[in-house]
């Protein structure tokens, strides 16, 4: 019998890994994940928040594959030998391990200073005719699929495993023959990985009101589990749900709008985010990307606060806002699409903030609720439930039982005006005169 470890975490229990999979989890570039932590600056405002995205990348790994196998157990998949479900199994739970590993320092506040994608050296023999990355900013998206390929040529991986999990996690890279033969049973495992249900939000929402000491993003896991199923479409099998769990869905994703709004657009962060921007673009943290993922992986978040403290002692002002922590002053917290008036006074009172010497800035913060409904139909997600009546299984959208998500149809759409702490009288007087309060 194979070796297997068990890792103890505090949201799963026990999770078990296989030899194979110790040689991936113990590797370099993804020890290097617990150096990132999952929320950024987050932890400013909830200090219990600084967990990291190795224990979130074991927990999507344990739980997808905990979901496929009872779909699989449960018969939902019986075209396929044990031999190819083993394969997917195997797949997946890789694929639920590596999404993130691309990941740079301070979670997405590092993105856009990721170099050109053609940096990162994707594999061309990867990708189908005309869909590798071009002429555009890599994202960690890329990143991971160029570490993967990376972990493949480094034997940590063999070479087709490592194409099979890229091609899970992304669909413009073409599968291996054995992939391949698995057919549309490699939508069900990009659903479990990436999706409406998918396992990375199961368990980021968990996690993350776990160690922010907060509930909202608490929801029924178990009975969300139990009410999956495999329901058979147009193009083969595809993950759906009981209808009797469509209330769970109902819960996960309110857990995922409260956790937005209460944790992860939280008026602090985005202002930190703010300052180390200024940081990088004022020179006094000097970010350089461009030998691509032989970059990135020496780069974690103790690596930027170390070269932000060299900064401060250099008198660098942004980098002592950082590591004192200096919080802006909110001005300002508008829904962008609201009334007309409100958006207008905005701009008067950033206007008038300028024009009074304050140092004023804005923020956006945007998050679509879910892709199940929406007024862009191009970009709706088909997620189907069965239900039986007097004998017969009816299939239908998850929509038709859900009056609720026909209701939450428009993204999450914020924008924080800020000044400087030190603007904050001036700040005061602009608002009393314009009765903006």
């Amino acid at each position: 019998m194979a070796s297997t470890y068990e890792i103890r975490d505090p949201i799963h229990g026990t999770i078990v890994i296989t030899e194979a999979e110790r040689q991936v989890v113990d590797h370099a570039w993804v020890q290097r994940l617990r150096g990132i932590r999952q929320l950024g600056f987050v932890h400013l405002v909830y200090p219990g928040a600084v967990h990291d995205r190795f224990q979130h990348s074991l927990g999507v790994m344990h739980l997808a594959g905990l979901r496929f196998r009872r779909l699989a157990d449960e018969g939902g998949f019986p075209e396929f030998s044990t031999a190819d479900l083993d394969y997917a199994y195997h797949v997946l739970r890789l694929a639920g391990l590596l999404h993130d590993v691309g990941h740079p320092p301070f979670s997405h506040s590092f993105e856009r200073w990721l170099p050109a994608v053609e940096k990162l050296q994707l594999p061309a023999d990867w990708y189908r005719p005309g869909c590798r990355p071009a002429q555009r900013r890599a994202t960690h998206e890329d990143a991971s699929i160029a570490l993967i390929h990376g972990l493949g040529q480094a034997g940590a991986l063999p070479e087709d495993l490592a194409r099979d999990v890229a091609a899970v996690l992304s669909p413009a890279v073409r599968r291996t023959r054995r992939l391949a033969g698995l057919g549309s049973l490699v939508g069900v495992l990009r659903a479990l990985v990436s999706g409406e249900l998918d396992a990375d939000r199961c368990d980021y929402l968990l996690r993350d009101s776990h160690f922010s000491g907060v509930r909202y993003g608490i929801y029924d896991l178990s009975r969300l589990i139990a009410c999956e199923t495999v329901i058979e479409g147009p193009d083969g099998p595809e993950l759906g749900l009981d209808v009797h769990g469509v209330h769970t869905l109902e819960g996960l994703l309110l857990a995922r709008y409260h956790m937005f709004l209460q944790v992860y657009f939280h008026k602090t962060p985005p202002a930190f985010e703010y300052y180390l921007e200024k940081a990088i673009e004022g020179g006094e943290l000097k970010v350089d990307f461009s030998a691509g993922v032989d970059s990135l992986v020496n780069w974690r978040d103790d690596t930027v606060i170390m070269r932000l403290h060299e900064a401060q002692a250099q008198g660098g002002e942004w980098s002592n806002r950082i590591l004192a922590r200096e919080p802006a002053k909110l001005v300002l917290r508008e829904r962008m699409g609201a009334e007309a008036q409100e958006n207008l006074l905005a701009e008067k009172l950033v206007e008038e903030l300028g024009q009074a010497g304050c140092h004023v800035f804005l923020r956006r913060s945007q998050q679509a609720f879910t892709r199940l409904v929406g007024e862009d139909t191009a970009g709706q997600t088909r997620l189907l439930c069965k239900r039986r009546v007097l004998g017969r299984t009816l299939v239908e959208p998850v929509t038709a039982h859900s009056p609720l998500l026909s209701s939450f149809n428009k993204p999450i759409d914020l924008r924080h005006t800020y000044v400087l702490r030190r603007d904050q009288e001036r700040a005061t007087a602009v608002m009393d005169r314009l009765q903006a309060w």
